[in-house]
């Protein structure tokens, strides 16, 4: 006869952050003045998102730089501007309450081609800026294990692909498994657009931003 027991664990919640004095210890933007800066923001339901691009921002501003919003989540939100702008509105980010512009058009353009025949679209807003900033969480991706996950990456190769972009990934994903499509489309992204630098999000056990 087997027998079973209930078992629960317990894990120490983690220590208050102070999102604003971390992000203004730990994010030096090089930028210039007057430089515009598109401030990439995703579809996934992180802990303190609105906090975390509210202080990117700032810090943009103070640095002497024009930073705008600029939807990076690929086709979700029914792959509509309406859409991509009511899931930020979801999480708290707004143009009201981020002081910002944000550009949530869907129109894509062509960087290039990876050697696999993967065709690299990417943001036509985020390319008419200055330099871009991705903002988004990192953790293990849900389908794969490898050495990139959901994360920065992720967001460079499809979030700011737009739907062009995250349709081309994942139909390639089939084939070469997503991971390697990641690196090969991001790695064309990292050379032919403004990419400026990234904030990366860690979160606890209990999915508070750490």
């Amino acid at each position: 006869m087997l027998k079973m027991m209930a078992v629960r664990q317990n894990f120490p919640k983690s220590p208050p952050l102070d999102i604003a004095t971390t992000l203004r210890r730990e994010f030096k933007p090089d930028v210039k003045r007057g430089a515009s800066i598109a401030v990439a923001a995703g579809s996934r339901g992180i802990s303190s998102y609105a906090s975390v691009i509210a202080a990117v921002i700032a810090i943009l501003k103070d640095a002497g730089a024009k930073p705008f919003i600029v939807p990076a989540m690929g086709s979700h939100g029914g792959a509509t501007p309406e859409g991509q702008r009511g899931l930020l509105a979801e999480y708290g980010i707004t143009e009201e309450a981020m002081g910002v512009p944000l550009r949530d058009s869907m129109a894509t353009e062509r960087l290039g081609t990876t050697e696999e025949g993967i065709p690299v679209n990417f943001s036509a807003e985020a390319l008419r800026a200055d330099g871009i900033v991705v903002v988004n969480r990192v953790k293990p991706h849900t389908d794969f294990i490898g050495k990139v996950g959901s994360g920065l990456m992720k967001m460079v190769a499809i979030g700011l692909g737009k739907q062009a972009g995250a349709a081309a990934c994942h139909a390639a994903g089939q084939r070469f498994g997503l991971e390697r499509v990641i690196q090969s489309v991001s790695a064309i992204s990292l050379k032919e657009a403004p990419l400026l630098c990234g904030v990366a999000i860690l979160e606890g056990l209990y999915y508070e931003t750490v």
